[in-house]
């Protein structure tokens, strides 16, 4: 049953991963926070449905608790793999300059590209307009009349910024 549970929890995180492919393949930089939101809540159903199908089809003979205790593991093993890859690969990789910078200095080849190039490509502003796009995207900011206001207070980032908050407070910084 273990092995049952383990393997539809990684099952499920490949179809996670697929759909987060799919998905954030043909969306605006602007919309990604959003998607990711339908993304979260594929890990949640899909290890749930893939173990209530298996309990329906009978593959194994086990008592309906521990099918239940299955689905749970499943869901807990789903969840800890994709928020490491949201938060360990992916992250880093779409929302970190430096990373960009590496590989837009890769792209170039042998030939590299200059300090101005760089700066016309990730001058702060641009920077700046491109962080706020995708956060007014998301609905975490809201503009009006060129003003800038918080928006849902009901997300990760704000989730993280609580805790980071109550840590900050617990060191006594």
């Amino acid at each position: 049953m273990d092995l049952l549970a383990a393997g539809v929890g990684f099952v499920s995180f490949g179809i996670f991963f697929i759909i987060h492919v799919i998905t954030f393949r043909w969306l605006q930089p602007e919309k990604l926070l959003r998607s990711l939101r339908v993304c979260v809540l594929a890990v949640v159903a899909l290890p749930l449905v893939l173990t209530g199908i298996l309990f329906v089809n009978k593959v194994m003979d086990a008592p309906l608790l521990a099918w239940v205790l299955a689905s749970l593991l499943a869901l807990l093993i789903t969840g800890l793999v994709s928020l490491v890859y949201v938060l360990c690969v992916f992250g880093p990789y779409e929302t970190s300059v430096r990373m960009r910078l590496v590989r837009e200095i890769e792209r170039r080849g042998p030939e590299g590209i200059s300090l101005q190039d760089l700066l016309r490509r990730y001058s702060s502003e641009t920077i700046m307009n491109v962080r706020l796009r995708r956060l007014i995207g998301s609905g975490d900011i809201i503009e009006e009349n060129g003003l800038y206001r918080s928006g849902s207070k009901k997300n990760f980032l704000f989730f993280i910024d609580i805790i980071a908050g109550m840590i900050k407070k617990w060191i006594g910084r």
